[in-house]
């Protein structure tokens, strides 16, 4: 969605500490130790788990895995007359299969927690998880929530009043689509006997989304902005709709507008689907069902769309360009691309039995927004039709309640140079790539949507009557764009451009200063500190945590609970796929982090950066992370995400689901998403043990100790993962799972 700026940055200098942009520093921050003091957890909670105490005591007695006995000097206290200690080793475990370990509880959503056992032991939590925030981003935070206090409200309420009702854009006409049918060839000619267009024999099931035909709708582009700027040929013709002059910009394979979203895709469709540049290349349509013993290439046949919509008009343009060419697709085939090894024997029109949506960034607000208002008939009767041909919508990283990066653009744009702070302007010019002062075209461009009171307040209450289901993908990583500059700015967990709370499709309002992110209380903050002896891992671990502190202002009204932290999709697990050590999830309450708007559901959460899944990571830097489908490698080279400047490969993807509706069959017996997605997960512990013999005669409990063995751990944490033995990653679960029978 945003620009990456071309800094490289040492991985000794990411170990420092950032300061944090007006975090809470009152109550709702953890102990602030002096460097030399990190607080170590005593493996006592700070609020009491609800399950009967004494079948908790009983389990810890005879299941649960039993924590060290640790000293103030940080050494291990063995029971008397404890023999054949051993070396303390690191563990890194998979145990299984969560429908085998919890056979008694239903782990296809969230709902069986909170574990029997505790999740988390030991570890310390460091004092760099706790800054303050320099004068420089003060003056920032503070420059915008000016802007956010005084010109955002004015523009929402210009907005509720006029908007659609104004545009001077023709309605979107009825339309009639083509019959269905198979063709047979008797002789030398060929017959078509006629089909019901929702026939079973038009969904394969080796086919990504049963076979179905396939829209992809880009997210925000910074070269729209850049080129308007220089005014290069193309980049300022406005969508008018299909007969107005200058539509070749977007309808017509050359024009300026339709090659930047062919480009956008280029890759995403490669890895998933088939080369549509070079179709005899085999090296696409990566797949690793659990079917396969190893990874492979195989190009799929599905038919696909691109839409082209600008950045450089309001969502109205983009909603209208979107159904429009949606429209055209379907009644005249119009930019539908056929891959070499779709059944030739198929007669039917794109969208016939229901196509699915795959976006990204800002792609999924213009989608489910566009959604509701055609369902209501705002875009005429024909735009009243087109929700009827969309079975499903996959949002990746979807600014679906907007992005405050938006509203910095704006506020930047829309004041004089000199009174902007330059921390601002920084972000402005390296991110959005504006020039830092007045730029009177941005206050009619998308940023002015992509502002969070926009997104939620004006389009809210039509992404919440879409009636398209709309499936999530959401990430938090502690790099995020730009190396973690911009994320001061983002309330809770982000990815960098977007935090989870609008990624996973959640109507909280967040008010900076006013209103936290969606959140839970947790028993512990040691506890909740994805601790790890891996520097590398550790020092990501302190930026995450830095985000799950990041609620932009001290003074919260109402105020937030102790030991509350911002959450994820989910508050029982983290993007890394942790689970947390919940006291209260907040269920209901006004920062419930598993509310969502009306037909959106959470479907997977992941250590993701905000462009990956929408393309390739990073551009043409040193750092390029590209999809090996799209530099020629062979399928069993590991797909992963951004593995700088943390060493490590971040492949970590975890279930966000928190409903069961998301695992809904249709009556053709196509789910939204395949209840075989839940056998997928696995519980994965790490940390540091050490084991050591009680010899006889003295006593020992037999269920702990096997054989008089005991095992203590010095620290462990919990994962819940997406079969963790592979190296697939968020987008290859969606093609593998979603929209299948």
């Amino acid at each position: 969605m945003f620009k990456i700026a071309a800094w490289v940055v040492s991985f000794s200098a990411l170990l420092l500490v950032y300061p944090g942009a007006g975090r809470a520093q009152l109550q709702t921050s953890p102990p602030s130790p002096s460097a030399d003091a990190p607080v170590r957890d005593t493996g006592e909670s700070n609020a009491s788990n609800s399950t009967d105490p004494t079948a908790v005591q009983i389990l810890k007695k005879n299941v649960c895995d039993d924590p060290a006995v640790i000293n103030d000097a940080g050494a291990v206290i063995f029971p008397a007359g404890a023999t054949d200690i051993e070396t303390p080793v690191i563990v890194d475990e998979d145990r299984g299969p969560l429908s085998t370990l919890y056979p008694t509880l239903d782990t296809t959503t969230d709902g069986f927690y909170p574990l029997p056992c505790e999740p988390s032991i030991g570890g310390t939590l460091p004092a760099t998880v706790v800054d303050q925030p320099t004068k420089d981003e003060l003056d920032a935070e503070q420059f915008l929530a000016d802007y956010e206090g005084k010109a955002v409200p004015q523009i929402v309420d210009d907005l509720k009043v006029g908007t659609i009702a104004n545009l001077s854009l023709d309605p979107i006409a009825p339309f009639t689509p083509g019959d269905c049918g198979i063709k047979y060839q008797f002789g030398s000619s060929p017959i078509v006997v006629p089909v019901p267009c929702d026939s079973q024999q038009f969904l394969p099931s080796n086919q990504p989304f049963a076979g179905r035909d396939i829209i992809f709708v880009h997210g925000l582009a910074l070269e729209h902005f850049q080129n308007w700027i220089l005014n290069k040929s193309g980049a300022r013709t406005l969508w008018k709709g299909p007969q107005a002059p200058g539509a070749s910009e977007y309808l017509d394979h050359g024009g300026y507008f339709r090659n930047y979203a062919e480009q956008y895709w280029v890759d995403h469709i490669r890895e998933h689907l088939f080369d549509a540049d070079h179709p005899t290349n085999s090296n696409a349509g990566w797949e690793w069902p659990s079917s396969q013993s190893s990874p492979i290439y195989r190009p799929k046949a599905n038919r696909y769309m691109i839409v082209a919509w600008s950045s450089n008009q309001s969502i109205e343009y983009a909603q209208h360009a979107l159904l429009t060419q949606i429209q055209l697709a379907i009644t005249i085939n119009k930019n539908v691309v056929t891959p070499p090894n779709y059944p030739s024997n198929f007669v039917r029109p794109f969208c016939s039995n229901g196509c699915v949506i795959v976006g990204h960034s800002t792609g999924p607000l213009v989608v489910s927004s566009a959604m509701g208002l055609a369902s209501a008939g705002v875009f005429g009767p024909g735009g009243q039709q087109i929700p009827n041909y969309i079975r499903a919508q996959v949002s990746f990283s979807g600014a679906i309640s907007g992005s405050r990066l938006a509203t910095i653009g704006m506020a930047v744009a829309a004041l004089q140079t000199a009174t902007v702070p330059g921390l601002l302007c920084t972000i402005v010019t390296d991110l959005l790539a504006l020039p830092c002062g007045s730029t009177a075209f941005v206050a009619n461009s998308i940023l002015r949507d992509l502002m969070p009171p926009v997104s939620q307040e004006v389009w809210g209450t039509w992404v919440a009557n879409s009636p398209v289901p709309t499936v999530t993908v959401a990430g938090g990583h502690p790099t995020g764009v730009d190396f973690g500059v911009p994320r001061h700015f983002l309330p809770g967990l982000d990815d960098g451009v977007v935090t989870m709370n609008s990624a996973c499709g959640n109507p909280n309002r967040v008010k900076p200063y006013v209103l936290a992110p969606s959140g839970a209380t947790v028993t512990s903050y040691v506890k909740a500190f994805d601790f790890s002896e891996n520097a590398p891992m550790f020092a990501r671990a302190v930026f995450n945590y830095k985000s799950h502190l990041n609620f932009i202002g001290p003074f919260l009204f109402p105020p937030v609970l102790p030991f509350f932290l911002a959450s994820a999709c989910t508050p029982w697990r983290t993007p890394t796929g942790m689970v947390m050590p919940i006291a209260s999830p907040g269920i209901g309450g006004p920062w419930d982090a598993r509310n969502r708007y009306a037909n959106h559901y959470s479907f997977l959460q992941a250590s993701l950066a905000h462009y990956y899944d929408g393309g390739s990571e990073y551009g043409s830097l040193p750092i390029h992370n590209p999809w090996p489908s799209s530099v020629g490698l062979p399928a069993n080279w590991t797909r992963h995400y951004l593995p700088v400047p943390f060493t490590a490969d971040n492949v970590e993807e975890t279930s966000a689901v928190t409903d069961h509706g998301i695992y809904a069959a249709a009556s053709d017996g196509t789910h939204l998403v395949t209840p075989s997605f839940a056998n997928e997960m696995h519980e994965v512990v790490r940390g540091r043990k050490i084991s050591f013999k009680i010899p006889a005669p003295l006593p020992f409990n037999s269920a702990k100790c096997p054989n008089r063995r005991c095992t203590w751990w010095i620290w462990k944490r919990t994962y819940h993962l997406l079969d963790p033995g592979k190296f697939k990653q968020s987008s290859h679960y969606v093609y593998e799972f979603v929209a299948r029978q």
